[in-house]
C-alpha cells in the first residue's frame, strides 16, 4: 500500500510539473491579450485569443471568451459580444462577473443567465435555456440563496418556489408541493448534480441541515410530475442541487456562526481549477439545542398531558455535510456523506404529548430522534462523437436509518391496549411510563445509467434531438432492528423474526425515450419512460410515465402547455412495516398491500421576460389528479386517498443595480379530497392562499440589507383520534354482521337493527376525526451583511416579531413552531 501511495504521489508530482509549465505558457497568452485590450489594441488581442482558443484548458478558455466578448463590446458589436458571452456560459453555465468588469458586460451576462436564455439541465436531462424548458421551473441562484437568509434547503424552497410550503410535523423537516406530501419528504426527488439523494428504503430526502447551502451554485426546481425522466420518486417535483466548481471558490472559504438556543455552525470550502482538473471539497456542521416552549394539554391534539416541548432541536449529535467534487475533462467523480438528526417536539404520531429526552436510553449514542447517516458516490464519463453525445454513470449509495420515537411518557394502560404489540409483551408494558419504539436499518444500493443524445437535424428552421436512456439499480436492506422499551432505559428483547422480515432486496430497470423538435418558434417535447420493479416478495410493478409539451416562443414571452403523469411506489419501509404489524397480530396474510401512488398533471404557463428593464414574471395554471395516495391509519399504511386540486401560481422578479425583489404567490383549490371514508372540501394543512417576498437593498457600498416576508392563509388540520378510532373498527364489524343478517332475513326488526348500528358507525367515524382550523400568519425575517476586505459579517433574525403559531403535518396534530431566532456569522475567503 505504501508503494502504491508513493507511486501515486510521484505521478501526481510529474503531472503537476508538466501541467504547470503548459498552464504558464497559456497564461502568458491570456495576460498579453488582456494588456492589448487595456491599451485599446482590440484586433491584436482578438487574434492572439482566436489562434489559441481550442488549446486553452477550460478555466483559461473562460477567460478567453470573456476577453473576446469585451473586445466585441469595445468595437460596439453587441451581436458578436452576445454570441461570445453565450460560449463563455456554455463553458461554465454558473460563471459570475466581478466588480471590475464593464457594466455592459455585467448586464449582458445577467440578461442571459437571468432571462429565458439561462441554462437548465433538470427539465429534459440535458442543457437547454428557459425558453425551451417544457414545464414550469424555478431557478434559484447563489445570490438568491444568500439574500433569503435561509438556514436550510426547506427555507430556500419555501421562499422562492410557488406551490411549495412548509409542513413541519413532528418527526422531520418537510415540505409540500401543491398540497401533496407525506409524513416525511418522500414525494419530491432531491438530487445533487443529478445524483439521487432520496433513500431507496424510505424514499426520503429531508431538506434539512445535512445539506450545506454554502456549496451550492444554483438550485433548479422542476414543478410538476417528472417520472418520464426520473422514475418513481419524482411524484410532485424535482429539486436538483448544483454545486459550485473549484474555480468559483478559487481558494479557501471559511464560514462560521453562533446564535440563540444553542446554535452554532461551521462551513469550509477548498476549491481550485488546475489546468483541466477542477476540484471542490466542502464540509459543514450545524447544531442547536432548541427552544423550550410550554404546551397546554388542550393544544396537543388529544389533550392528554401538558409540559415542555423542544422546538428546532437538532439532536444530541450535530448535522453535517462533507463532500468532494472532482472533474478531469469529461470524467466526473462525486462523493458526499451526510448526517441529520431531528428531535421530535412531542411524542409519537396521534398521541402528541411532551417528554424529557434526557431520560431516555441511547442507541449508538443517539437519543429519541429521526436520524440518517448516508453516503453517496458516483462516477460518470461523457463524450461527443459527431452529432451524438454519450454519457455513462455508476453510483453507490449507503444509509443507516434510525427512527427512535417516544410513545408516551406518563403511565397509560389505554395506550398499551392499542399498540400493535404481541400479546406476550403487552403485560410487560402495561402500567409502565417512558415507553418508546426503536427502528433501525442499513441499506445499500448500486446503480448504473446510460444516456444517448442524438442531434438528428440542425438547420435554420428545424432543430431536433432524440434521447434514449436506461438505468438499473439493485437495493438491499442489510440489517433491521425493531424493539420497544419502557421506564426510559429498559429495552425488550429484540425479535429475530422481525429482523428477518425486515431484510430484503429489490431491483429496478427502466428505459426512457425523449424527442425534442423545434420548428421556427414552436417546440414539441415528448417523452415516455417504462419502469419495471421486482419487489422483495417477487411481486412486480410495471409503470409507463408519459410527458407531452407544446411550446410557442417569442423574444419577450413564451407559452407552454404540458401534460405529464408520474408515479411513486410505496416505500419499502411502509410495505415491510405492514407485514411486521400483521405478524404481531398473527395474521400475516392480512397485511395491507400497497400499490404505487400516481399523479396526473395538466399545466399552462405564460412566461414574460424584460417587458420592462429588470422585470420578469411567470403565471402558471395547473390541474392535478392524485390517485391511490398513501395515508397512515393508526399504525398501518394504506392506499386510502384520492385528491384533485387546481390552482394558479405567480412568480416574478425585478432587479436594479442596488435593489432586487422576488415575489411568488399561489392559490390552490380542492375539487376532491377523499381520505379513508371521509370526503373533505379542503386540502390538509395547506392554505388556499400563500405568498413570499424576498427584498434586497444595498444603500451603500459593501452593505446589503434583506428581508423575507411570508404569508400563509387559514389552514385546516385533519388527523385521527387514536383513543376513539378503535371504536370505528368495532362498529364496522357489528354493522357488517347486521347487514348480512338483513340480507338473509329482510325483516323489519333486522332492518331497524341495521339502521341503528349504521348511525352508531357514522357517529363513531365523526368522533374519530379531529378537524381543526388554525389562523393565517405573516412572518418577517430580517438580515444584513457587510463586506470588509476578505471578511463578510452577517446577522439574520427569524420570526422578528416572535409570532406564536402552529403547524401540522400528515397524521400529526398541531405542533408549536419556533419563535424568534437569530444568528451572527462571519465569512473569510483566502
Amino acid at each position: 500500500m505504501r508503494k502504491i501511495i508513493f507511486i501515486i504521489l510521484i505521478l501526481g508530482y510529474v503531472y503537476g510539473t508538466y501541467a504547470q509549465e503548459a498552464y504558464d505558457q497559456y497564461r502568458i497568452i491570456i495576460d498579453t491579450a488582456e494588456q492589448n485590450y487595456n491599451i485599446g489594441r482590440l484586433d491584436e488581442a482578438e487574434k492572439e485569443l482566436i489562434d489559441n482558443i481550442k488549446k486553452f484548458p477550460s478555466n483559461l478558455r473562460q477567460s478567453a471568451y470573456r476577453l473576446l466578448a469585451l473586445c466585441s463590446l469595445g468595437n460596439d458589436d453587441e451581436v458578436l459580444a452576445e454570441e461570445r458571452t453565450r460560449l463563455l456560459l456554455e463553458e461554465n453555465p454558473y460563471y459570475s462577473t466581478s466588480a471590475n468588469d464593464p457594466q455592459r458586460f455585467i448586464d449582458m451576462v445577467e440578461k442571459i443567465k437571468g432571462g429565458i436564455s439561462s441554462v437548465i439541465t433538470t427539465a429534459s436531462s440535458q442543457a437547454e435555456n428557459l425558453n425551451e424548458v417544457p414545464v414550469p421551473i424555478t431557478l434559484i441562484t447563489e445570490e438568491m440563496i444568500r439574500n433569503s437568509g435561509a438556514r436550510n434547503l426547506q427555507e430556500v424552497l419555501a421562499a422562492y418556489v410557488p406551490g411549495m410550503h412548509i409542513v413541519d410535523g413532528n418527526d422531520d423537516i418537510n415540505i409540500a408541493m401543491r398540497g401533496l406530501y407525506s409524513n416525511s419528504q418522500e414525494k419530491i426527488l432531491i438530487m445533487l448534480n443529478g445524483h439521487r439523494m432520496n433513500s431507496f428504503c424510505t424514499n426520503i430526502a429531508a431538506p434539512d441541515f445535512s445539506i450545506s447551502l454554502d456549496k451550492l451554485k444554483q438550485i433548479e426546481v422542476l414543478r410538476g410530475p417528472a417520472s418520464s425522466l426520473y422514475g418513481g420518486v419524482s411524484l410532485t417535483a424535482v429539486v436538483n442541487l448544483i454545486t459550485k466548481q473549484g474555480a468559483d471558490v478559487d481558494g479557501i472559504q471559511i464560514h462560521g456562526g453562533v446564535g440563540n438556543y444553542g446554535q452554532w455552525k461551521g462551513d469550509a470550502m477548498v476549491g481550485k481549477r488546475y489546468f483541466d482538473v477542477d476540484f471542490l471539497l466542502w464540509a459543514s456542521i450545524y447544531t442547536a439545542k432548541g427552544e423550550k416552549r410550554y404546551v397546554e394539554a388542550e393544544d396537543t391534539g388529544l389533550g392528554m398531558y401538558a409540559g415542555d416541548a423542544i422546538l428546532g432541536g437538532v439532536g444530541n449529535k450535530p448535522s453535517y455535510d462533507v463532500g468532494l467534487s472532482l472533474k478531469y475533462k469529461n470524467l466526473q467523480f462525486l462523493y458526499n456523506t451526510q448526517f441529520s438528526q431531528i428531535t421530535a417536539p412531542l411524542t409519537i404520531t396521534y398521541l402528541f404529548s411532551h417528554y424529557d429526552i434526557e431520560k431516555y436510553h441511547t442507541f449508538n449514542g443517539i437519543r429519541p430522534s429521526y436520524a440518517t447517516n448516508s453516503h453517496h458516490a458516483s462516477l460518470s464519463y461523457g463524450d461527443k462523437i459527431g452529432n451524438v453525445w454519450l454519457k455513462g454513470t455508476v453510483t453507490f449509495d449507503n444509509s443507516d436509518l434510525t427512527h427512535y420515537q417516544v410513545i408516551v411518557e406518563e403511565q397509560s394502560s389505554a395506550i398499551v391496549s392499542i399498540l400493535p404489540l404481541p400479546e406476550t409483551i403487552k403485560p410487560m408494558m402495561d402500567g409502565k411510563s417512558g415507553m418508546f419504539r426503536y427502528i433501525n436499518g442499513q441499506e445499500s444500493t448500486i446503480g448504473a445509467k446510460f444516456q444517448l443524445d442524438w442531434s438528428y437535424i440542425n438547420t435554420k428552421n428545424h432543430k431536433g434531438l432524440l434521447s434514449y436512456g436506461n438505468e438499473f439499480s439493485y437495493f438491499r436492506l442489510n440489517d433491521a432492528r425493531y424493539t420497544f422499551g419502557y421506564d426510559y432505559l429498559n429495552v425488550l428483547p429484540e425479535n429475530d423474526t422481525i429482523a428477518q422480515i425486515g431484510r430484503g432486496n429489490e431491483s429496478n430497470f427502466n428505459v426512457f425515450f425523449q424527442m425534442k423538435h423545434q420548428w421556427k418558434s414552436f417546440i414539441l417535447n415528448a417523452g415516455l419512460r417504462f419502469d419495471y420493479k421486482n419487489r422483495y416478495d417477487n411481486s412486480h410493478i410495471s409503470e409507463f410515465s408519459p410527458r407531452l409539451a407544446l411550446i410557442y416562443m417569442q423574444p419577450k414571452w413564451n407559452l407552454k402547455f404540458s401534460y405529464s403523469k408520474s408515479f411513486i411506489d410505496a416505500p419499502y419501509l411502509y410495505r415491510k412495516s405492514n407485514e411486521v404489524i400483521a405478524g404481531f397480530l398473527h395474521a400475516k396474510e392480512l397485511a395491507t398491500e400497497l400499490t404505487p401512488e400516481s399523479l396526473h398533471s395538466w399545466q399552462l404557463t405564460f412566461n414574460a421576460v424584460e417587458w420592462f428593464k429588470g422585470l420578469n414574471f411567470e403565471v402558471n395554471g395547473f390541474y392535478n389528479q392524485g390517485r391511490n395516495l398513501i395515508y397512515l391509519i393508526t399504525y398501518e399504511h394504506a392506499n386510502s386517498g384520492d385528491m384533485d386540486t387546481y390552482g394558479v401560481e405567480f412568480s416574478g422578479n425585478y432587479k436594479t443595480r442596488n435593489f432586487s425583489a422576488h415575489l411568488n404567490a399561489t392559490w390552490i383549490k380542492t375539487r376532491k379530497n377523499h381520505i379513508l371514508v371521509w370526503d373533505l372540501n379542503h386540502p390538509i394543512n395547506t392554505p388556499e392562499w400563500m405568498a413570499n417576498t424576498v427584498l434586497t437593498w444595498s444603500p451603500i457600498k459593501n452593505l446589503k440589507l434583506h428581508t423575507h416576508l411570508s404569508y400563509y392563509g387559514k389552514q385546516k388540520a385533519f388527523y385521527l383520534n387514536i383513543l376513539t378510532y378503535q371504536k370505528v373498527a368495532h362498529c364496522t364489524e357489528l354493522y357488517t354482521t347486521a347487514a348480512e343478517e338483513y340480507y338473509i332475513n329482510p325483516t323489519p326488526e333486522n332492518k331497524q337493527k341495521m339502521d341503528v348500528l349504521y348511525k352508531e358507525l357514522i357517529d363513531a367515524e365523526q368522533d374519530a376525526v379531529i378537524n381543526k382550523e388554525y389562523g393565517s400568519r405573516i412572518l418577517v425575517n430580517l438580515g444584513a451583511s457587510y463586506k470588509l476586505g476578505n471578511l463578510e459579517f452577517g446577522l439574520n433574525v427569524y420570526n422578528l416579531f416572535n409570532k406564536r403559531y402552529w403547524q401540522s403535518g400528515m397524521s400529526t396534530g398541531l405542533i408549536p413552531q419556533k419563535g424568534r431566532w437569530f444568528m451572527f456569522d462571519i465569512t473569510y475567503k483566502i
